[in-house]
């Protein structure tokens, strides 16, 4: 029994995740076909042309490094 493999009702969300991890590659590209438009973007001391998939991006960042670094002031004061 050891070399068999598990039967579905075993394996339970194997399928669901292939159709999870199928939905969300779709979804990532059409979130680059579509947001492949040139904007300007002023950063106070130059502008510059980027892509608006590179700006979605780069905010993304921007605001994980924000949240991220909050949290460990929050640690931090309460550590206190």
């Amino acid at each position: 029994m050891e070399g068999q493999s598990p039967t579905p009702e075993k394996r339970g969300w194997s399928n669901w995740g292939l159709v999870l991890f199928l939905a969300l590659g779709v979804y990532a590209l059409l979130l680059i076909l579509l947001n492949d438009d040139k904007v300007d973007v002023s950063f106070v001391f130059f502008t510059a042309e980027i892509s608006l998939l590179v700006l979605i991006v780069l905010c993304l960042g921007i605001g994980f490094v924000a949240g991220f670094l909050a949290d460990r002031l929050r640690e931090r004061r309460k550590a206190r």
